[in-house]
């Protein structure tokens, strides 16, 4: 046992998670537990209803103290931005009313109440993928600290500075937090990308490993090393894997320095053709990475985390300040807000599960069966529109018949003229597209084309249902790939429909995040790219070095390809040669 303890410290071991927060730190590992929570058992008498419920407001009060007193501190419009979604979870009038239903029908202590109602929230959150679980975090964190201020127990984290944090989890208040201590490193055990913590982690230029399923392994006082850019975590590094690694850090810093450089260059290629770029985000606190990567703005701003901020989607206040943030945060650029996609690999309550929910219940399907719920959101958008002219469009997911595109136009006239009889001024019709993502939809892009201002593709889902290929099944994932020729003819076929009817086109998919990929898509005439902003610098600049007659050739080949190997082959050549 004592041998094992000792091989431990002292063994080099590697360990691998996913990437966090792009960047490279050696450091000692800090450990950090949270303290288990206990609530009270039992129920209270009539008589100290009263004083349940005041405990209740003064934590309240307490903790939004707290979180105001770290706002102060910020400069960061990211982290500014988190912590006033938290202080507005916290002032929710919806959900203080069910704490305190809890405390005077239910006769419940305060901290077991708290414990209830977000309990009902974080039940919802467990039926869904591992990406989605990432956001319990932030929903626990607040009602854990509710219930240490009710009980008079807050104990101190603390972290020794300029040392790497390990943690099971880390919601984004102690990210903000144990910032303070100069930390040079997150490694978790759980999250992912587009958890809270990472994205603060990413704002902060903190280099985060997340999804460590050994993190275990790693303990108190150990030398680590951390690459944020693949996940992997070197534990005790030998002297050689040390040097490695201060090596890469160095070229790191000289990296950075160049890709600030070349992200300011325009967008042409190399015999003077432009091209867009824009970013996919979900978040509010990704506009950071959207200024530093030169974005041109938002080809895809998903929605649904609204709907997991709060109880009800049909919050239009909440909605609208979202929206405006990004507008705010991205001018004087365009912004497509694609409407609330339910279902299928993302999030939405449902009392019957399916048996195959990527062809079920999802997107617009969804949506027009709960029409209060799209012409809220229609409100919302319409409204930001009107502030923000020419700049905001709405997307609309998972359309597969002509029919539905024709009845969110009228929902959204509908809504419009709601809002004109509320005497709010609606002068502003912002463009109006569909995904293709869907092959009845690929195979009539000049129908729809007609009833649209604009048509953006969805690779990831169009390529799972040409090729029949479940893109979550991990037994056929072999068969999934985005760059099969079948999906390339199909592209061809939206292309050429889109330029004869003169519609804007753009693909918001994984594909255009690969350069090769990119490149055949401007060669193949679709000149407006969407992606994470991770993937945009690479992008920009295999675009760049190349004219676009090479693009042209490259499509050429690709899409006279008719298997795989050919294709993988062309792609291996291109990149060889560059």
């Amino acid at each position: 046992m004592e041998k094992n303890m000792k091989d431990r410290m002292n063994n080099e071991i590697s360990l691998s998670g996913s990437p966090g927060s792009p960047g490279i730190t050696i450091g000692k590992a800090s450990l950090y537990r949270r303290e288990d929570m206990a609530v009270s058992s039992g129920e209270i008498k009539d008589g100290e209803v009263g004083d349940q419920i005041g405990k209740f407001d003064k934590a309240r009060k307490r903790s939004l103290t707290g979180l105001q007193e770290l706002l102060e501190d910020q400069e960061d419009e990211t982290v500014i931005e988190l912590i006033n979604t938290q202080i507005e979870m916290i002032n929710d009038p919806d959900l203080c009313k069910r704490v305190e239903t809890e405390i005077r029908e239910h006769h419940q202590p305060a901290d077991s109440a708290i414990h209830t109602v977000f309990g009902e929230y974080l039940d919802i959150l467990k039926q869904n993928q591992d990406d989605l679980l990432d956001r319990s975090i932030d929903i626990t964190d607040i009602r854990d600290r509710l219930i240490q201020f009710v009980n008079y127990h807050l104990p101190q984290a603390e972290v020794e500075q300029n040392t790497i944090l390990v943690a099971k989890e880390l919601s984004p208040r102690e990210v903000i937090e144990f910032s303070e201590a100069n930390i040079k490193g997150i490694i978790m055990g759980r999250g992912g990308q587009t958890s809270h913590a990472a994205i603060i982690a990413r704002s902060m230029n903190i280099p985060a490993a997340v999804g460590l399923k050994n993190a275990d392994l790693i303990s108190d006082g150990n030398e680590v090393a951390l690459d944020g850019n693949t996940g992997k975590v070197i534990v005790n590094p030998r002297q050689s894997t040390r040097q490695k690694y201060e090596k890469l850090i160095e070229q790191q810093l000289k990296q950075q320095a160049e890709i600030e450089a070349f992200c300011a260059e325009p967008n042409e290629t190399s015999d003077g053709h432009s091209f867009t770029l824009r970013a996919n985000i979900e978040f509010a606190e990704e506009l950071d990475s959207v200024q530093k990567c030169r974005a041109e703005g938002i080809g895809l701003l998903r929605t649904e985390s609204i709907y997991l901020q709060r109880e009800h989607f049909g919050n239009l206040r909440m909605q609208e300040t979202f929206y405006k943030a990004i507008l705010e945060g991205t001018k004087p650029h365009p912004v497509t807000i694609r409407l609330f996609d339910a279902g299928g690999d993302k999030f939405f309550e449902m009392s019957q599960k399916e048996q195959n929910p990527f062809l079920g219940w999802r997107g617009v399907r969804m949506l027009l069966d709960e029409k209060e719920l799209l012409k809220n959101q229609l409100k919302a958008i319409l409204k930001t529109a009107n502030c923000f002219p020419g700049r905001l469009r709405i997307l609309v997911p998972m359309i597969s018949t002509l029919e539905e595109v024709l009845e969110v136009k009228e929902l959204m006239a509908d809504a419009r003229n709601e809002l004109k009889e509320d005497g709010i001024t609606v002068d502003e019709q912002p463009p109006f597209g569909v995904m293709v993502e869907v092959p009845s939809v690929a195979l009539q892009a000049k129908t729809f084309a007609e009833h649209t201002d604009f048509l953006s593709i969805g690779t990831n889902d169009l390529t799972q249902y040409v090729l029949a290929v479940d893109r979550g099944n991990e037994l056929i994932s072999d068969l999934y790939d985005q760059r099969h020729p079948a999906v390339w003819k199909l592209l061809k076929q939206v292309t050429d429909a889109a330029r004869g009817k003169n519609v804007p086109l753009s693909v918001c998919g994984e594909l255009a995040s690969d350069p090769v990929s990119a490149c055949c898509l401007m060669g193949m005439g679709i000149s407006e790219l969407s992606m994470g902003t991770s993937a945009l610098p690479a992008v920009k600049r295999m675009l760049r070095v190349h004219s676009l007659k090479e693009m042209q050739q490259l499509s050429r080949k690709v899409l006279e390809s008719e298997i795989m190997d050919d294709i993988n082959r062309i792609f291996r050549e291109w990149t060889q040669k560059n």
